[in-house]
C-alpha cells in the first residue's frame, strides 16, 4: 500500500498505457486522484484503489449515479461512502450531473440538518473545481464556516487561490490547513511515503500538484468542447 500511495499522481497514465486496447479508459490523470493526493491519509488510498477498480469493473462507473442519489435518501447518508461515490463521477465525466445533484441535496438539506447540508456543499465544492467552476465554489457557503475545525475548507480555498493565480491567499490557506492538519494521526505507511510527505508539508510541491489538476481540468473540458 505505501508503495500504491508513492504512485497515486500518475497512476492513470501507468493504467492508461497498461489498458489501450480497452474502451472508455481515460488518457489523461484523474482529477480526484490529484485531489486525494492533496487530503492525504486514508482518503488517497481510497480514490487510488477506487480508480483502478472503476477501470476493472466498467459497471462501477454506470451505477455511481443511481448510487449518489439512493445515499441522499437514507435518513443518516454515509459521507465518506458518498464522497467515494462522487469521485467515481468523476471518473466517469459526469461531474456535471453529480453538481446538479448535490446542488439540490444540499438546497433541501439546509432546512433541518444543516450537518448534512455541510457535508453535501463539501463535496459540491470539489465537484465544481473539476468543473472549472472555481469563482462559484469559492463561494459555497461551507467554506466560510471559519468556526469549524475542517481541514478540508482551507485545503479547498487554496486550491482555488493557486488556480485563480492568488498564491498570497493560497499561502495562508495552506498554513491554516496544516495547522488543522497536524492534529490527524497519520498511519507509518503513509508516513514514509516521499510524494505524500512533500505534498503534505511543502507549498512549492501543493502548487506544482494543484497546477498538474489545473491541466488536467483543461484538458477534460477540451475533450467535452470537441465532442459539441
Amino acid at each position: 500500500m505505501a508503495t500504491a500511495t508513492s504512485l497515486i499522481i500518475f497512476a492513470s497514465i501507468f493504467i492508461a498505457r497498461k489498458r489501450k486496447a480497452k474502451k472508455n479508459i481515460r488518457r489523461f490523470p484523474s482529477r480526484s486522484l490529484s485531489v486525494g493526493a492533496l487530503h492525504g491519509g486514508k482518503l488517497a488510498l481510497h480514490r487510488l484503489l477506487d480508480y483502478y477498480e472503476a477501470h476493472e469493473n466498467a459497471a462501477s462507473l454506470q451505477r455511481a449515479e443511481a448510487e449518489l442519489k439512493d445515499i441522499l435518501e437514507e435518513e443518516q447518508p454515509d459521507f465518506v461512502k458518498m464522497q467515494r461515490t462522487v469521485a467515481k463521477l468523476e471518473i466517469s465525466r459526469k461531474e456535471e450531473d453529480a453538481v446538479e445533484i448535490l446542488q439540490k441535496a444540499a438546497e433541501k438539506a439546509r432546512t433541518g440538518k444543516k450537518h448534512e447540508a455541510y457535508e453535501t456543499e463539501m463535496l459540491l465544492v470539489e465537484m465544481l473545481i473539476y468543473t472549472g467552476d472555481f469563482d462559484r465554489a469559492f463561494d459555497c457557503k461551507c467554506l466560510k464556516h471559519e468556526e469549524i475545525s475542517d481541514a478540508r475548507r482551507p485545503l479547498y480555498k487554496a486550491i482555488i487561490h493557486v488556480m485563480l493565480g492568488r498564491k498570497e491567499q493560497a499561502k495562508k490557506c495552506w498554513a491554516d490547513f496544516k495547522d488543522i492538519q497536524e492534529h490527524f494521526e497519520w498511519p507509518p505507511s503513509l508516513k514514509e511515503s516521499q510524494i505524500l510527505d512533500k505534498v503534505t508539508t511543502a507549498f512549492e510541491e501543493f502548487e506544482k500538484v494543484v497546477q498538474m489538476l489545473k491541466d488536467d481540468i483543461h484538458k477534460a473540458q477540451a475533450k467535452k468542447t470537441m465532442k459539441y
